[in-house]
């Protein structure tokens, strides 16, 4: 058994991602077919841009120092520009040969790193800025995504920063997916609900808003707006090519543009930026 199982990060997350996630059919990613749009039109490929241009801003740089915990098989090769080096961590050693071969092609120095990100093996201040997208959520106890967030904000150092791309799981424009979470965290519903329903291929458990910022809140200044508004199902199912496709597309493209903070509890996912203080309250 591998002693990262000794850690607060995910075991059943690890083994899908090692044995599933990570690998190629026909050629594709199996969390890239999964879990992102299979038809992406103008609109779509905008708002991915934007997202994209907004976390770089957060981030800051250039020449930076930065580390990616939970980078997976897929890296934010978009902010490899920015840095002096980069530091891709994950604890799916299938991922990280992915990783690799992703960093590879950008031309700027780089490291992996094999690690669970409730534990990693770098000093305090390390880094100049850290950067995690879409993998504490799959920390399946609070206790494991607590101290995932105080290792992040850890390594960075005082005057740096941390962004998170992170699920909102009361999204207030998706109303079944908000009622469905807030039944799931009710104590006994929940223990009946989780028994009754489907197995899911990992495990999700997005904390709410309130309890994110608390944690993090120590480390400095928080803010948070929205990072996308649409769902995994809406983004893989609602096609631009269709006639009320493309209008809720449109309408999504209005909001997140014009006003993405005040549409964070709208939406299904959110960015969170953290400027570290010099000390940590306590």
């Amino acid at each position: 058994m591998s002693h990262l199982r000794l850690f607060k990060g995910t075991p059943a997350t690890r083994e899908f991602y090692d044995s599933v996630g990570w690998l190629r059919r026909e050629g594709i990613l199996v969390d890239t077919a999964t879990f992102t749009s299979r038809d992406p039109g103008s609109i779509l490929v905008s708002l991915a841009r934007r997202r994209r241009q907004l976390i770089s801003e957060a981030i800051g740089g250039p020449g930076m120092n930065l580390v990616e915990c939970g980078c997976g098989g897929t890296p934010a090769t978009f902010l490899a520009d920015l840095c002096r080096r980069y530091t891709a961590v994950d604890f799916s050693s299938t991922g990280l040969a992915e990783a690799a071969a992703a960093l590879q092609a950008t031309g700027v120095p780089f490291e992996t790193v094999e690690a669970d990100m409730t534990r990693l093996p770098f000093g305090d201040g390390e880094y100049d800025a850290a950067y995690s997208a879409h993998a504490i959520y799959h920390i399946d106890t609070p206790e494991g995504q607590s101290a995932a967030f105080s290792e992040v904000m850890r390594v960075v150092r005082p005057g740096g920063r941390a962004v998170l791309a992170l699920a909102n799981p009361f999204p207030i424009a998706f109303p079944a997916r908000l009622f469905r979470r807030a039944a799931a965290m009710t104590p006994v519903l929940g223990t009946v609900l989780n028994r009754l329903r489907t197995r899911p291929p990992l495990p999700f458990l997005p904390m709410p808003l309130s309890w994110i910022h608390h944690q993090l809140a120590r480390w400095g200044r928080v803010t948070m707006q929205c990072h996308t508004i649409p769902s995994v199902w809406f983004d893989q199912h609602v096609s631009e090519q269709s006639f009320i496709g493309q209008r809720l597309w449109r309408a999504v493209q209005l909001i997140e543009t014009s006003s993405p903070a005040a549409a964070m509890r709208l939406g299904c996912f959110v960015t969170i930026v953290v400027e570290r203080s010099a000390k940590p309250a306590l």
